[in-house]
């Protein structure tokens, strides 16, 4: 019965799972003491993008609660110790595992204090000192609490970080979308244009599974193998950066727009363009800050040179290296498009759109909903791929023999 430790395994997995979405639902709904929605806060969350961009990054801002700030610290952390990994400063990739993890939950340490403090600043309260210490105490105290429970589910759930983005995207962005289906009532042949609606998410959905799966194929030639072999080929991904990019520019995004409302309404950190210029910028950056960062140039080269392997018609190491990233820049630029256009959109419907913001939000919510899907489900088939060949692997069980 080889096949039962597999399935506990599993099973142990999707119910830890589910435990960290019930804590997290439940602090969700633990509101804040001595805070509450001003007119300002409201403002400030209705006529920005900062609600989106909580939203995304597993944070929630439109809600408070001891988990508003979320998860923000962490996936700033994850894109600083990337940062210096690839620079390699104060020798960093030197480090062991234990050190890196020291040094992530110390950054998101000082970020969780940092975005606590600055969401107490736009609650723009009229208590005392020491209550507002207090609310950032809590606010810091649950993130990484939030930060704690994502980190158990990494070692021993399912998903990673995303069922608590997935929660967070279900919970805040359905009522966004409901009040504006409801403002499209008014609308002649609301009926056409609810069907309208609905296969365009069809269509996002196919496409971006469909365009996610995509691949260039990079063709090795191995020289262990017969010379007549047909060459092997190397899959590279044309979205291979997407899903961190969403997650990370909403986080990155966060605090500076946190802070629009005080540069006053002629600021230029209020400028529609400013913004949009802003957020396509960064979305091409990480873009292809994660896109290489998966698939390595460097690394790939010599990854193939000590397995006996070169490139068709390209020769090793350094050559290999350039062709490489040639190859990357030029294949997921198409993705990197989307991926920008995705961003901006979502983040600037709001000016856009005005009461049909909720719509500007679909494209991004569907995407990132279906590669965190995409993403739970390998998991899953992963954990279950032995169960598939426990017939092979089982062995024979010895028959007794009747002793004379």
């Amino acid at each position: 019965m080889t096949a039962k430790p597999h399935l506990k395994v599993l099973f142990k997995r999707i119910l830890l799972t589910l435990i960290i979405i019930f804590i997290y639902i439940l602090g969700t709904r633990v509101p804040l003491p001595f805070a509450e929605i001003t007119r300002q806060y409201s403002s400030l969350m209705n006529d920005t993008s900062i609600s989106i961009m909580s939203m995304m990054s597993g944070a929630e801002f439109m809600r408070l609660s001891i988990f508003s700030v979320g998860l923000n610290p962490f996936m700033i952390a994850i894109l600083i110790i990337q940062l210096l990994m690839i620079t390699k400063i104060f020798g960093f990739d030197a480090l062991s595992m234990q050190q890196v993890e020291i040094t992530q939950q110390i950054i998101i340490l000082i970020f969780t204090i940092i975005q606590s403090t600055l969401f107490t600043v736009s609650l723009n309260l009229n208590s005392h000192p020491g209550k507002k210490a207090i609310i950032i105490l809590i606010l810091s105290a649950g993130s990484l609490l939030v930060n704690w429970l994502c980190f158990m589910n990494i070692k021993f759930g399912i998903g990673g970080t995303s069922p608590i983005i997935l929660v967070n995207i279900l919970t805040t962005s359905t009522p966004t979308l409901i009040n504006a289906i409801n403002k499209m009532e008014t609308l002649p042949h609301f009926g056409i244009w609810i069907v309208v609606l609905a296969i365009a998410i069809l269509v996002i959905v196919y496409f971006w599974i469909a365009f996610s799966h995509a691949y260039y194929p990079l063709k090795v030639i191995n020289t262990s193998l017969n010379s007549h072999s047909d060459p092997v080929i190397i899959p590279l991904g044309l979205n291979m950066g997407a899903m961190m990019t969403y997650m990370m520019g909403m986080a990155v995004l966060t605090m500076p727009a946190m802070l629009t409302p005080y540069f006053g309404p002629n600021s230029i950190f209020n400028n529609l363009t400013f913004q949009a210029v802003t957020s396509t910028v960064l979305a091409f950056v990480l873009f292809y800050f994660f896109t290489f960062m998966q698939f390595n140039p460097k690394d790939q080269a010599k990854a193939l040179r000590n397995g006996g392997c070169y490139i068709l018609n390209v020769r090793p190491n350094l050559p290999s290296q350039k062709y490489i990233r040639k190859v990357l820049w030029i294949i997921t630029f198409p993705g990197a498009l989307l991926t920008a256009f995705q961003l901006t959109l979502g983040l600037m419907g709001m000016q856009l759109l005005h009461q049909y913001a909720g719509f500007a939000i679909i494209p991004m919510n569907v995407v990132m909903i279906t590669m965190f899907m995409n993403g739970i489900k390998d998991q899953i088939a992963i954990l279950l791929f032995p169960h598939k060949y426990y017939k092979l692997l089982k062995l024979p069980t010895p028959k007794r023999t009747m002793k004379p």
